[in-house]
This record gives C-alpha cells, sequence and structure tokens, in this order.
C-alpha cells in the first residue's frame, strides 16, 4: 500500500512538470522558500524552491529527481552602501557571474522560474536599478526557453515602486506576512496587497506579469492560545489571494527556523492541505487561473463589522522608504466573494476576513442547478440562500448541471 501511494504521488509530480506552469500551462505554482522538495513535492506543493545556500546541491537534487524548481540566482553583490550610489555594476562581470548558473541549468525543462538575488531593491538607487536591468537582459539573452524572472518585494512596498518592477520583471509578489507585520486582526491587508500588484501591473503597460500572493511561516503565535487559529489564517490568507486576483503562491518558508518550533508542523499542514486541495483530485487552481470572472449571484453581507485597516509598520526599514511604512488609515472590505465560470461549472468562494463570524446571503442561483460544497464535497439539498462564515474562514461551492 505504502508503495503504491508513493508511486501515485510521484506520477503526480511527474504530471506537473508535463503539464506545464500557468500561463504555459495548467499547474499553479505552489510553492515555499527552503523546504524539502522530496517531502514538499508530496504534500501538495508543485515547486520545490527557491532556497538560500547551498544552492547547487538544493538545485541538483530537484533535476536528479525531475522536480519543478526554481533556482536562486546569486550574483554575489549586496548593495551596502544605503546612502548614495558609489556602486557601478560591470556589465561584463555581470555577465560572466550570471552566465556560469545559467549554463549549468538552462537546459533543464524543470526549471520554472528565475529568482534573481539581491533581493528587496530599492528602485530609488541608481546603481540598483541598473543592475535590475542589466540582470534581466542577460537572462533573456542566455535561456533559450525565455522562463519568467522573479523577485521578492518587502511588504510595504507601494504601487509607484512595484510599477518600476513590474516594467521588468514578470512574477510580481511581495511579502503578505500578516502576523509579522502587524496585521493579524487585520486579514484583508492580503487583499490590498493582492490588489496592488494588480494596480503596479496595469499602469506598467505589461499584463502578462504573474501577480502572486506570498503568506508566512515563520513565527510561533505569541499567546499559545491562538495555535489553533493557525489552520484558519493559512487557508484564509492564501484563498484571500486567489480570489483577490493572485495566480500563484509563495511562502516564507518552510524552513523550521527556531521562532516556529512550537508550531511550525501545525502551519506546514495547513498550507499542505491547502495545496492538495488547489493542485490534486480537487483541481480548485483551475477555476482561479482559468475561470471567467462572473457576478450573476448576488452576494451580501448581513452582519456588520468593521472594514478599517491601518497601512505601513515598521519591517524591512532598509529597503523600504519612510513613505511607504507610513501608517495610515485605509478602507478595505472584511470579505471578498470570487464568482468563476469554468468548464460550464460555476465556482463560488466567500473568505469571511473579520475576527468574528459574518453572515451572507446568496442570491441568483438556478433551481434547476445542482450546487455541491468544494470541501467536504457534500450535495447540497437546497442551494444555499444564507451562511455563516466563522472568522477568517473559506467557503466555497459549485453549481453543475
Amino acid at each position: 500500500m505504502k508503495t503504491t501511494i508513493v508511486l501515485l504521488l510521484a506520477l503526480f509530480t511527474l504530471q506537473t512538470v508535463a503539464d506545464g506552469f500557468y500561463p504555459n500551462g495548467t499547474c499553479m505554482v505552489y510553492a515555499g522558500y527552503s523546504g524539502v522538495p522530496a517531502r514538499d513535492m508530496t504534500n501538495g506543493f508543485t515547486v520545490a524552491g527557491p532556497v538560500y545556500g547551498a544552492q547547487e546541491k538544493f538545485v541538483q537534487q530537484c533535476m536528479d529527481a525531475g522536480y519543478p524548481v526554481f533556482p536562486q540566482l546569486n550574483t554575489a553583490l549586496n548593495f551596502n552602501d544605503k546612502s548614495t550610489n558609489k556602486y557601478v555594476v560591470v556589465e561584463s562581470d555581470l555577465r560572466e557571474r550570471l552566465t556560469t548558473q545559467i549554463d549549468r541549468y538552462k537546459a533543464y525543462t524543470n526549471i520554472v522560474w528565475w529568482s534573481l538575488t539581491p533581493e528587496e531593491l530599492r528602485p530609488w538607487r541608481k546603481d540598483e536599478m541598473n543592475y535590475l536591468d542589466l540582470s534581466v537582459k542577460i537572462i533573456r539573452e542566455l535561456d533559450p526557453l525565455k522562463r519568467p524572472i522573479f523577485m521578492y518585494h518587502p511588504n510595504h512596498r507601494g504601487i509607484p515602486e512595484l510599477t518600476t518592477f513590474a516594467k521588468s520583471l514578470d512574477v510580481l509578489g511581495k511579502g503578505r506576512y500578516v502576523n509579522s507585520s502587524g496585521k493579524k486582526r487585520s486579514r484583508q491587508w492580503v487583499r490590498q496587497g493582492v490588489e496592488e500588484e494588480l494596480e503596479a501591473i496595469r499602469l506598467s503597460g505589461r499584463p502578462n506579469v504573474l501577480p502572486i500572493v506570498m503568506p508566512e511561516l515563520c513565527k510561533d503565535p505569541d499567546d499559545p492560545n491562538e495555535d489553533k487559529e493557525i489552520r484558519s489564517w493559512v487557508r484564509h490568507d492564501v484563498y484571500l489571494g486567489l480570489c483577490s486576483g493572485a495566480k500563484g503562491v509563495l511562502l516564507w518558508s518552510l524552513f523550521p527556523r527556531p521562532a516556529v518550533k512550537r508550531t511550525w508542523k501545525i502551519w506546514y499542514d495547513a498550507y499542505a492541505e491547502c495545496g492538495r486541495e488547489l493542485n490534486g483530485d480537487n483541481q480548485l487552481a483551475l477555476p482561479f487561473l482559468f475561470g471567467e470572472v462572473r457576478s450573476d449571484l448576488k452576494i451580501k453581507r448581513t452582519s456588520k463589522h468593521s472594514d478599517e485597516l491601518t497601512t505601513g509598520g515598521e519591517v524591512e526599514t532598509t529597503t523600504t522608504t519612510d513613505a511607504e511604512r507610513m501608517q495610515r488609515k485605509a478602507t478595505v472590505p472584511s470579505w471578498t466573494a470570487r464568482e468563476l465560470m469554468y468548464s460550464g461549472k460555476r465556482f463560488v468562494f466567500i473568505v469571511n476576513s473579520a475576527n468574528e463570524p459574518a453572515t451572507f446571503e446568496i442570491a441568483g442561483w438556478k433551481s434547476a442547478q445542482r450546487v455541491s460544497d468544494l470541501f467536504t464535497h457534500e450535495t447540497l439539498k437546497d442551494s444555499p440562500k444564507t451562511i455563516q462564515v466563522p472568522a477568517y474562514g473559506v467557503v466555497g461551492f459549485v453549481e453543475t448541471k
């Protein structure tokens, strides 16, 4: 039995490689930094990496096993000077550093994206933007398959700054480290971040840039009584990101760091559960990737909850501006609904970002249709007209003939 399960999981891994990744395939990128490929690729994750350190060993391990992977391109530059533009990027030197790494991997079809370092480049620094432009140019020249280029951006990166990067990079993602950024009880902050990415992509004039959501696995809750909320937090952040328009998930990180020693497995199991729902038999990734956004149903929240959010905060202070980190009030809905038509079926997701249960009314179901719960697979006797969604809860339905 155990051998059969392992073979089936290995088959799933190989299938993701064969199908390819969105937008050039049907598989969603669902990944985490610094994981264990053999473990993660059998737990709902579809790509291994990126990883900090031991890069060659990690990537070779993935190559040998046939796992999709993100190599981290490390040019050994760090731009330590915070005040002036003293560093001069020498193109011949940069080309040599990148050529050595890309030539090692470029023939492998299971390279999904290139992840470029150093991360969190500062758009007000001319040397760093010159480095970005030259690096992107060289990578695209060297890679015959023209795979997407990604770089991590800090949590409070603003729309103007994100727009600068969207003009160069192919994947746009910034941290949504909700708990670590002081937004634990304002989780609609995830939605705001994805919407900022989408606006930056629009302003960049490059509509094919891929927006992703980047949640966290990095810290135990301060209060052990909150450990029981972790699964709800994880599911909320993943599905809210996708309902807000993200087309992939990359979390930081899968490494069992000391700060998350007590609850690492709780977080990991919850993320793995979401990955299996999205990329396993349920294939919930497909409507998010290819579904047509609709608003045929009338969904409204009938209970009262605060939609106020305080943006900004003091994380990643050396790579963001005072303006980006400035705290200010914003109004962001503390619930999100997404209606998608895919393959002749209507998919409906509702995410409650409030700190207490919320009540919703749904009108417009076709009486002749059958409605099933996407997560329990239960066929409902009647189309849901009124539902209560728990704090940070996610519900999903599919309407079929």
